[in-house]
């Protein structure tokens, strides 16, 4: 295959590897991922060049010793880094997650021999080509995930793997084989000895997969295990708002950045949950605070009869960028749209309307008022007064009683102070 892209500094690290006598290969994700015809986020190296040996290889260049102790260095070069690995063997996992001690090899097929799943245990060199001793490229040919070796073995030496399994189906839209499958299920009680923050990411990726709302349908017994409080349907019926979401965005061509659509496959998520139970699930999985606000925000006013009822629709999009942003009434017409409250005619309307009010430059913030508060100072407001009199404008203003002009202001604001 000498058309596999490689970027020039991991081409620099496998000829720097290579001219010092040592093998080495792009090993796992990447290699799957460009076999699929897909872009690889990350590139690892796997070498038979011990770690102090790797070190001395690149002697001269920005290297971090990320794990040593697991035959681990990082690559620091134009702006890419890249994560170099010993073939290695693992030792017991104790803990369920680590192994205890590694045992370096020369051996290329032990190393593969650790890997999680077949799709990710094989490796290629321009030498060499793809090296394939799991039969993953079969695996992804018949789109299915299956485990190197005994399923059971390998979800018992790391529990979050149960997850990754799920989270690589819905991603790649595979299908986790019998074995596979069985093997998530017996040994899903592992999941609770699990970070949080770990499931957190392998969740949320889970979540915005192609092939999310099977395995949503597939193992609501698992989700509802990793949020102790949602119930099974709760999950099954989540993959079905996923589903219309998706088809209204696919429909209408709706872009979406990463953050809000997660922000909203959460929502949905625990959208039969109390606004407390979401807050509790949410802040179990170790969100930011901005991840976690992202969340409440879509429910508080996704759910809340008012945000829309008995006002103008241009005024409600006008209050909802005010709370939240320009693409704020967006979301909440998508959530609305996916749970079944609001029909495809009216979100497309409100996502219009924000679309051409974002446009237009409409005032919805005390920032972009024609007046500050200084300018009203000398008309006597002060303290809360002058605080109340800008929001007041600002509503005003927002509903179209006013221009957001200096003067139109000032006089509206007088006429209030003479009341």
């Amino acid at each position: 295959m000498n058309n596999f892209f490689i970027p020039a500094p991991v081409l620099f690290a496998l000829d720097r590897l290579h001219g010092a006598g040592y093998h080495a290969y792009v090993v796992g994700g990447c290699v799957r991922d460009f076999l699929m015809g897909r872009t690889p986020g990350d590139y690892d190296v796997t070498t038979s060049a011990k770690p102090e040996q790797t070190l001395a290889v690149f002697a001269d260049c920005r290297v971090v010793e990320t794990g040593l102790q697991h035959g681990t260095v990082t690559l620091v070069r134009d702006g890419m880094n890249i994560e170099i690995t010993t073939y290695r063997v693992d030792g017991v996992y104790l803990d369920g997650r680590h192994p205890e001690q590694v045992t370096f090899t020369d051996d290329l097929a032990e190393d593969l021999c650790r890997r999680d799943f077949t799709v990710n245990a094989m490796a290629y060199s321009p030498e060499a080509g793809v090296i394939d001793y799991h039969d993953g490229l079969a695996d992804m040919k018949n789109r299915v995930i299956s485990c190197v070796g005994n399923a059971e073995q390998r979800f018992s030496e790391d529990g979050l793997r149960i997850l990754r399994a799920l989270r690589f189906s819905s991603v790649l839209d595979f299908t986790p084989d019998e074995e596979c499958s069985a093997g998530v299920r017996t040994l899903a009680p592992l999941l609770d000895k699990i970070s949080r923050e770990r499931i957190y990411v392998e969740l949320t990726k889970l979540l915005g997969g192609i092939a999310a709302p099977r395995i949503l349908r597939g193992y609501p017994d698992i989700i509802a295990r990793i949020l102790p409080g949602l119930t099974e349907a709760s999950a099954e019926q989540t993959a079905g708002r996923i589903e219309r979401l998706r088809k209204f965005r696919e429909t209408y061509e709706i872009p979406l950045d990463k953050k809000a659509a997660d922000a909203l496959h959460y929502a949905l998520l625990f959208a039969d949950a109390d606004a407390k139970l979401c807050r509790r699930l949410m802040q179990s999985l170790k969100p930011s605070r901005d991840e976690l606000s992202a969340v409440e925000s879509v429910q508080k006013y996704g759910n809340a009869p008012e945000t829309f009822a008995e006002k103008p629709l241009d005024y409600a999009v006008k209050l909802l960028m005010k709370a939240g942003g320009d693409d704020f009434p967006k979301r909440i017409a998508l959530y609305r749209q996916a749970l079944g409250t609001m029909d495809d005619r009216t979100a497309q309307e409100v996502i219009r309307t924000a679309e051409e009010l974002r446009e237009a430059g409409a005032c919805v913030r005390l920032a972009e008022l024609a007046v500050t508060g200084g300018e009203l100072m000398p008309l006597g407001f002060a303290g809360p007064a002058l605080g109340k009199t800008l929001n007041a404008l600002l509503d005003r203003v927002m509903r179209g009683e006013l221009a957001n002009e200096r003067e139109i202001l000032l006089n509206a604001a007088e006429k209030e102070r003479n009341g």
